[in-house]
């Protein structure tokens, strides 16, 4: 009987620690909150996510100036599938999940691995 519990517990417990889209383990993916500033699809589908900006500042500022603030704040650029970018708006608080590595550039880039709307 034990041996059949232990053959039971064993995969799920396996099973329950990994995504299973990419094959990783969920400690593995790291979480980004914040504002959806820009929308981009130049080499893919794209969406600028700064943490410390408000819906206010995205409608005020112009693209120039949220490039700008983005590359000396905590921001990133997240490369996204087509079923998210579409059903994301700009202004909308999001929770990103990612999994390094991160291309390092005036504004970090990386693939998105699940996208949660919190502020629709």
């Amino acid at each position: 009987m034990k041996k059949l519990i232990i053959c039971f517990f064993i995969p799920l417990l396996f099973i329950s620690c990994y995504n299973e889209e990419a094959g990783r383990k969920r400690s593995d993916f790291v979480l980004f909150e914040g504002y959806v500033a820009l929308k981009k699809e130049h080499n893919g589908k794209r969406l600028l996510v700064i943490q410390d900006m408000t819906k206010e500042d995205i409608r005020r500022m112009s693209e120039d100036e949220i490039l700008t603030y983005a590359a000396h704040h905590d921001s990133f650029l997240f490369y996204v599938h087509e079923k998210d970018y579409q059903k994301i708006n700009v202004g909308q608080k999001i929770r990103v999940w990612y999994a390094p590595p991160v291309q390092e550039s005036k504004i970090l880039q990386v693939g998105a691995e699940k996208i949660q709307v919190i502020d629709k």
